[in-house]
């Protein structure tokens, strides 16, 4: 897969900017990464690849804190 696989004006288009796409990003992939040492997913590729791919595919549903709207 590309450097660039998702593309990042895609990823900023689900959010309000990379600051939060960064935060949302870092939270999955930690789970991602847990899981994965845990022996619960396949190691079958990079923890932050993996939460951007999920993110880009609309897989990650996040509410911003105080405002209750979806991002």
């Amino acid at each position: 897969m590309p450097m660039n696989e998702p593309p990042l004006d895609d990823l900023l288009k689900l959010t309000r900017n990379r600051y939060v796409l960064a935060l949302l990003a870092a939270k999955l992939a930690r789970q991602l990464n847990e899981k994965m040492n845990a022996g619960l997913m396949e190691e079958n590729g990079k923890p932050v690849s993996k939460a951007l791919q999920q993110i880009a595919a609309g897989k990650v549903k996040f509410i911003y804190p105080g405002a209750g709207k979806e991002g």
